[in-house]
């Protein structure tokens, strides 16, 4: 009996089939894990990989996005230079006065003429639009001006010469205009007037005396 029953222990330790077939079946599982685990490492390191790819893509995107903002700052910037320069250049003479170029010419011309050299140096005989304006005008000016005011076109409608419009401000003296059919165009006049400061006169457009230019920034 004791023989047989060291048999039966015999048969059911390691040399049993159903152990060997358990046992090879854990080897089978541990190795596909293995490989899963191998796998899953792999993917981890790709996905690494393609991240990194990604942010440095998106940072070289970036960095030539602001190169070609600074450039263009760049351009900008000699841009607002070279601007700058050329109106100190082209200005020298002007007078800056509430965002408006004037130019005081004592050279004595006639009032066509004195129009069309205002025109040709990029401006307009001077259009006089407000009290304060008049006022540094006023202040200013050496000597009689033509301005650009004038009713050639219809007698007693006042337009000034740089828009066609009518007069919003003025600053005729009691006795002016005078109305009187050969003078058409507008000066400051002061001794030749009769005047102790600088009024507006109606004067014969062929007389001959300075004027002021005007011209927008």
């Amino acid at each position: 009996m004791k023989k047989i029953m060291s048999e039966d222990s015999s048969d059911t330790s390691c040399n049993s089939p159903l152990v060997w077939m358990m046992i090879k079946h854990l080897d089978r599982t541990d190795t596909k894990l293995n490989k899963v685990q191998s796998l899953s490492n792999q993917n981890h390191i790709a996905i690494n990989n393609i991240k990194g790819k990604l942010e440095k893509e998106e940072v070289t995107e970036i960095k030539s996005l602001l190169n070609g903002i600074q450039k263009k700052m760049r351009n900008m910037q000699f841009e607002i230079d070279y601007l700058k320069r050329r109106s100190s250049t082209c200005h020298d003479d002007w007078m800056l006065f509430s965002g408006h170029y004037y130019l005081f010419v004592y050279k004595k011309v006639t009032w066509n003429i004195a129009k069309i050299d205002c025109q040709q140096k990029g401006g307009y005989l001077a259009k006089v639009e407000s009290g304060a304006e008049n006022s540094w005008l006023i202040s200013v000016i050496k000597d009689e001006v033509w301005i650009g005011l004038n009713d050639i076109q219809t007698e007693g409608q006042w337009k000034w010469i740089s828009d066609d419009t009518g007069i919003s401000f003025s600053y005729w003296p009691s006795n002016q205009p005078s109305s009187k059919r050969r003078e058409n165009c507008v000066q400051y006049c002061k001794e030749r007037c009769g005047m102790n400061a600088y009024g507006w006169n109606d004067e014969s457009c062929g007389s001959r005396m300075g004027y002021v230019c005007e011209k927008q920034l």
